[in-house]
């Protein structure tokens, strides 16, 4: 049985990963931004492109660790946080490459 400690472990843990997508669509919007600050250009588009393949990545990784949160052993959280890690640091590359151009 569940005490009500690991009950709110696991809610902190869902709500941050909520709130992990959520900043990672305000890094998704400014990026876009930047991207089309200097016109509508291949190079604009192809930026928005990686950013939204990014976005959408990390959207479902916090789905899957999400659904994995409600059930009463979540399990190992196995390749999602390596995954999510490389996508934090595909769009550190793209922003830097955004504001350098």
């Amino acid at each position: 049985m569940r005490n009500g400690a690991d009950g709110a472990s696991a809610e902190r843990t869902r709500l941050a990963w909520r709130r992990t997508a959520l900043t990672t669509t305000a890094v998704t919007l400014l990026t876009v931004r930047v991207a089309v600050r200097g016109g509508y250009t291949v190079f604009a588009g192809v930026g928005i492109a990686l950013a939204v393949i990014a976005w959408l990545t990390q959207l479902l990784i916090s789905q899957r660790r999400i659904r994995a949160m409600d059930t009463p052993r979540p399990g190992n959280i196995g390749r999602s946080l390596p995954a999510f890690a490389l996508v934090i640091i595909g769009f550190v590359v793209l922003a830097i490459v955004l504001t350098a151009v």
